[in-house]
């Protein structure tokens, strides 16, 4: 009954083994705020477990590849268990003569990692296996979907990247991991065996001496990460939080601080820059914070200001000029407001705005509607009683008219008082 409960739930995951779901939580808690050191030891044994599974779920969430489906994964795993399989065959039929690969090493100057015999042999196995033309062939940019691949059918098809990584996976069967590492070339990756390069993507022993920094294993997967995603794939829209996550997490597992931080800054650029597209000038601004953008941050509380003085949002307007530093907006958003405060009949508020920002034309056109809205009441005076008893209104209208700087209309209204 029980079996028959996990197939089911299972038909409903979006994962195809408990595996992919462990992957999936550990990357998920991952800041980018996290020390290298609390990760690296549980990151190295995800990779030990599998590798493989590791880097295809990373590939599915963060490249996105629409063929990543649960079929084409749990498809993609029973490759892997068929390259395996060939591999295993091929090192039974293709003992390594251990003084032959000492003398090789001598004619090519390279330091025989003694005491690693068998971690080599094994090594060269997996090269002699992976040889180009054999099981495996290079292209540039590709994705794992084209490397997990049944062998007896079809090539395996992989960038530097791509192929490097099944090395690693395909040690782990037999190895500890911490044995391994790569090594950073000009827009390329080799793996690293005791002191020697290995070139993985032709299959030969090689010692590059372009970089001598060698990286932890581990950092194959920010590697992975960071890489350009395949174009000859097609991919659903990444949303900037997950290019952000992305970047976050290559940021979180590397060592090479410096050089990651370049792109998890412009992941958050991109994601700063679709907020304020989408008018969230908040979270805009937490993103060009976290960028260390501080330019641009002035440039989104003015793209707020602006917004928000068309929408008619004076509070909010005001607030974000307050933050740009800009006296000359501010002063902008108060003009706006005082205009549709005139404009909407709230006349006093209107003034009081004006009368601050010291505008003595929209003071003027204030007083003008006050004088006309007591016009209004005396519009019907037909007796000079009835002037008489509106005499204070008469009164209110020559002070606005003398504020206002009417002359005659002063003047008149001055004839109006002499009579009652």
């Amino acid at each position: 009954m029980m079996s028959f409960l996990k197939w089911f739930f299972g038909l409903f995951s979006k994962y195809v083994n408990p595996f992919e779901k462990k992957v999936d939580k550990f990357f998920l808690n991952i800041k980018s705020s996290d020390s290298l050191a609390s990760i690296k030891d549980k990151l190295l044994a995800l990779m030990q477990e599998n590798l493989m599974v590791v880097n295809v779920w990373l590939e599915k969430k963060f490249k996105g590849y629409i063929y990543l489906t649960k079929p084409a994964r749990r498809q993609m795993y029973d490759d892997t268990e068929i390259i395996i399989k060939k591999l295993q065959e091929f090192c039974t039929s293709h003992v390594v003569n251990l003084d032959e690969l000492r003398k090789f090493f001598k004619d090519q100057s390279f330091a025989f990692p003694d005491g690693d015999e068998q971690k080599l042999v094994y090594l060269y196995q997996i090269m002699m296996f992976l040889e180009p033309g054999k099981y495996y062939h290079y292209i540039q940019t590709a994705s794992f979907g084209k490397l997990l691949r049944n062998p007896e059918k079809e090539k395996l098809e992989g960038d530097c990247n791509q192929i490097v990584t099944l090395y690693i996976y395909l040690y782990s069967l037999k190895f500890p991991l911490s044995d391994l590492q790569i090594k950073l070339l000009s827009e390329h990756v080799c793996l690293h065996f005791r002191e020697i390069d290995i070139e993985c993507t032709n299959g030969q022993f090689a010692k590059y001496t372009e970089n001598r920094d060698v990286l932890p294993v581990t950092e194959i997967i920010s590697t992975n990460l960071l890489d350009l995603s395949d174009f000859r794939e097609d991919a659903q829209i990444i949303t900037p939080e997950v290019i952000v996550k992305s970047a976050q997490l290559g940021y979180a597992i590397s060592s090479l601080k410096t050089l990651v931080a370049k792109n998890l800054n412009i992941a958050y650029h991109n994601l700063a820059v679709a907020a304020l597209n989408n008018h969230k000038f908040d979270s805009a601004i937490f993103y060009f914070d976290k960028a260390g953008d501080k330019e641009q941050i002035l440039i989104v509380y003015r793209n707020a200001t602006v917004y928000y003085t068309g929408v008619k949002n004076f509070p909010k307007a005001l607030f974000y000029a307050s933050k740009s530093g800009d006296n000359e907006l501010e002063k902008n958003v108060k003009f706006n407001q005082g205009v549709e405060l005139l404009n909407s009949g709230s006349v006093d508020r209107a003034l009081e705005i004006f009368t601050n920002l010291g505008d003595e034309k929209m003071k003027k056109a204030c007083y003008q509607k006050q004088y006309n809205a007591l016009v209004s009441q005396v519009a019907h005076v037909k007796t000079l009683q009835e002037a008489k008893n509106k005499k204070f209104i008469y009164q209110k209208m020559l002070a606005l008219a003398e504020k206002m700087e009417d002359s005659s209309l002063a003047e008149s209204v001055r004839g109006t008082l002499s009579k009652i």
